[in-house]
């Protein structure tokens, strides 16, 4: 059997809708533990957390989860004796809560209880400043030396530069992880249509007649556009904004897994082979109107966090070379949309891979203005776990002769599509790892790139160069044409938050006035 070792499961990722543990909950009803010869969880905790607390917490989230698998027609449960409740998924849960924060005592205390495991597999969830220190005090009380038993599992953020990345790569590495298994986490790779972008290229290809390629593609546009703002998350994002949130670590693998050749069999090769020859071009970003209200930012001086960003590539591959590259995304834009969309050469088509089916309910690939050269009936990729999913299903294209329509419609009711987090847990768990994390050089030429030369250029751009914008809908757009105000961050630094007696008692409760002027 397996261990997984879990530190961090009280937190908000943890603990939300399509999180951490409704991801490794939803592996297990579907089996995932059973490949191994089984798995158990250790919860390592510190004071003043409790068992029963815990208990309490996780059986709240899971819950309505189960409640709305069992109405999925597509789902049902995958244990011998059919009981995946969460009831039974908590019941050999061991929890260890240790008085303070003592990463080696702590874990030389667990030791006994996982003497008996093949593997250990150490789940990150905290702040990254303790992933050294966990690593090494895993590696040296459950390690057993050269039987490396002790797997790393980090997720995002991997640091919030290439340096600080570096660091935190040489914490883990020199605890005594040999990188091979370290696993960086992204769960946008275990979107069903993320996962398959490779194989769902190739199937579609053929049926448009066209090369892959700058012959045929004239631009290549990935969109990420969130419907709400951060709603009191402000804190998460102070200092981050939308470049590291979104594109240096989920975008760019998207926009990778759009360009490369499936007929390479070492994907990672492939995506590295991508983003060693991408570079920026442009960088724009902006921030809704009202985000400085949040709680909990602090008041940097020259820099401002975008919520929307548009960041333009050029990848000089043979391939690619020319080819305008296009990542956008933002929050507080009106609608929830994930998309990539390959833009025909000296044409008016536009071939649109829905990727976000488990959070956006859109789950395909359609075409505007792009006639099919065949529309005969394809087998294209089932949906679920690899372990269990149908390996192939049969579609009929509906694309009309004027080319407007779906080559592949994910939208049968009865087709189940397991949450990110689930696919990634069953991944990790069962030891299959390429496809559902990053490698680390992966991570850190993706902060190369988007680091541009100057961290002001896309990560931390000067306040003058952001402009406000409040949601499309607001003027009558829509997304992605959102309502721009005419003033910038520093506008509003300069006088909505100018530092006056008056705005002393009407922004008194606002934590990024009270840091700028108090």
């Amino acid at each position: 059997r397996d261990a997984f070792v879990f530190l961090g499961a009280t937190g908000d990722n943890a603990l939300r809708p399509a999180g951490v543990w409704q991801g490794v909950y939803e592996a297990f009803a579907g089996g995932a533990f059973e490949g191994v010869g089984g798995v158990d969880i250790h919860v390592a905790m510190n004071t003043p957390h409790t068992p029963e607390e815990l208990h309490t917490k996780v059986l709240a989230s899971l819950t309505p989860l189960y409640g709305e698998l069992r109405q999925n027609p597509g789902w049902a449960c995958a244990l011998a004796d059919g009981d995946c409740s969460p009831a039974r998924f908590m019941r050999n849960m061991s929890v260890n809560v240790w008085p303070g924060r003592d990463a080696n005592a702590q874990a030389v205390d667990m030791a006994p209880s996982l003497e008996d495991y093949g593997r250990i597999t150490l789940y990150l969830s905290l702040p990254p400043f303790v992933f050294g220190s966990w690593s090494k005090a895993a590696v040296d009380n459950w390690g057993r030396g050269a039987q490396h038993r002790v797997h790393v599992a980090a997720e995002k953020p991997f640091g919030t530069s290439a340096a600080d990345a570096e660091q935190l790569h040489d914490g883990i590495l020199s605890a005594g992880v040999p990188e091979a298994n370290l696993h960086l986490v992204d769960h946008w790779l275990s979107f069903f249509m993320n996962r398959k972008l490779p194989a769902l290229r190739a199937i579609v290809q053929p049926r448009l007649g066209l090369n892959w390629d700058a012959g045929s593609v004239a631009k290549v546009v990935v969109t990420e556009f969130e419907a709400r703002g951060l709603e009191g998350r402000g804190g998460f994002f102070d200092g981050v904004g939308q470049v590291r949130d979104m594109v240096q670590s989920h975008l760019l693998q998207v926009l990778a897994l759009t360009l490369l050749d499936p007929a390479q069999e070492d994907v990672t090769a492939a995506k590295m082979a991508i983003f060693s020859n991408a570079s920026v071009s442009d960088c724009s970003g902006g921030q809704y109107e009202g985000f400085l209200l949040e709680p909990k930012l602090k008041f940097h001086a020259d820099s401002a966090d975008a919520t929307l960003c548009e960041v333009r590539l050029s990848v000089g591959t043979d391939a690619w070379r020319g080819v305008p590259m296009v990542i956008r995304t933002g929050k507080d834009m009106g609608t929830t949309l994930y998309t990539v969309e390959v833009f025909q050469k000296d044409g008016p088509g536009v071939l649109t891979f829905e990727i976000g089916k488990e959070e956006t309910g859109l789950g395909g690939v359609k075409v505007r203005d792009w006639p099919l050269a065949d529309s005969g009936e394809l087998s294209v990729p089932g949906p679920g776990f690899p372990h269990a999913a149908p390996a192939e299903i049969r579609m009929t294209p509906a694309v009309s002769e004027s080319g407007n329509g779906y080559i592949v419609n994910y939208s049968d009711p009865r087709l189940y599509f397991p949450k990110p987090y689930a696919l990634m847990a069953a991944s990790l768990l069962s030891r299959e790892y390429e496809e559902a994390f990053v490698s680390y050089p992966e991570c850190r030429r993706s902060w190369e790139i988007v680091t541009a030369g100057s961290p002001s250029r896309c990560l931390d751009p000067e306040p003058g160069a952001v402009r406000v914008y409040q949601v499309p809908s607001t003027c009558g757009n829509t997304p992605p044409a959102v309502c721009w105000e005419l003033k910038t961050v520093q506008d509003v630094y300069n006088d909505t938050f100018k530092c006056t007696p008056q705005h002393d008692a009407l922004y008194k409760n606002v934590s990024l006035y009270r840091a700028k002027c108090q």
